[in-house]
């Protein structure tokens, strides 16, 4: 526990209440699962000062308060759902993140100490209050022309196809041993027989300890400031098409790197971008509706929510 929530807590303290839902109590105990569960959350806990951490606190437990109003909710519209569909979820996790081996999750499970009924039940409960958002929010949300008209823009910095470039590298690790070959001599050496005309891709399928070594080197339609380094993207803007850089040491790694092909910056129009602009006025307009929803909720039940641990 100290590593998401760096305060002296007592298991007498995670047993304390954080919030009443009705007749349901959540304890702290509760909100501290709830930050474990989200693994940005755990980390900025982790490091974070008091304040952020109390706010971080407080986001988990206002996320746990509204997952017990949804829940309760689908229980007056008896909404629930069927295990066979439970089971099917369950195999989509195990195939996607566990390798399809059920074995692994088990294994996760133990080491968390989190019994498979509770985190089933977990799982249930998180497709039921997917469901009821489906339900209450999404399914009702329509959008205008207007409104698509007014995101584009009003927000064009959104709708803009960055520059993208095909870049080939050849990535040389430092020396393993004081008889091996410094990554300068590795690197003179490719780029001595560049020079006299062999093929950069096969050099890096030979030399490169990139991972893309086996497409020789190929980075292929990527936006080198999302991709490099820094240093190299300012390596890479400098080079022409077809030009290859000289030696670029990083802490004692070497570079080499080819620009194939480059695609300036360019605003995409309203038909290009609409499928863009459709997906972010309707997030925009169902996170609205959500919070909408949600008060009615809390409007209509007993919350009452404790000072966090200090």
């Amino acid at each position: 526990l100290d590593e998401i929530f760096p305060i002296n807590i007592s298991l007498q303290t995670l047993d304390g209440i954080a919030a009443k839902v009705d007749r349901d109590v959540i304890t702290v105990g509760d909100v501290m699962n709830e930050i474990r569960r989200h693994p940005e959350a755990r980390d900025r806990m982790g490091a974070g000062n008091e304040s952020e951490m109390q706010a971080l606190y407080r986001t988990a437990l206002d996320n746990l308060v509204d997952r017990k109003l949804i829940l309760k909710a689908a229980a007056d519209r008896k909404l629930d759902m069927q295990e066979w569909i439970v089971d099917n979820r369950i195999r989509e996790i195990v195939h996607d993140s566990f390798d399809g081996d059920m074995n692994k999750l088990t294994a996760e499970l133990a080491a968390s100490k989190v019994p498979m009924t509770e985190w089933r039940n977990r799982i249930r409960e998180d497709m039921i209050v997917s469901a009821m958002r489906y339900q209450m929010v999404e399914n009702s949300i329509r959008v205008s022309p207007l409104q698509l008209k007014k995101e584009y823009e009003e927000h064009p910095e959104r709708y803009v196809k960055g520059a993208k470039a095909d870049v080939r590298v050849i990535l040389l690790k430092p020396s393993d041993g004081k008889d091996a070959p410094s990554v300068s001599t590795r690197a003179d050496e490719i780029l001595e027989r560049l020079a006299k005309g062999e093929d950069f891709a096969e050099l890096a399928k030979k030399f490169s300890a990139d991972s893309h070594a086996k497409d020789g080197g190929l980075w292929s339609g990527v936006n080198p400031a999302d991709t490099f380094r820094e240093e190299i993207c300012a390596v890479i803007a400098k080079l022409k098409v077809g030009e290859t850089s000289k030696l670029i040491d990083l802490d004692g790694w070497g570079f080499i790197v080819r620009k194939e092909r480059a695609t300036a910056e360019a605003k995409m129009t309203l038909a290009d971008a609409y499928d863009e602009v459709e997906k972010n006025v309707k997030a925009e307009l169902a996170r609205d509706a959500y919070s909408a929803w949600v008060r009615r909720l809390r409007a209509d039940a007993f919350v009452k929510l404790y000072p966090a641990p200090a």
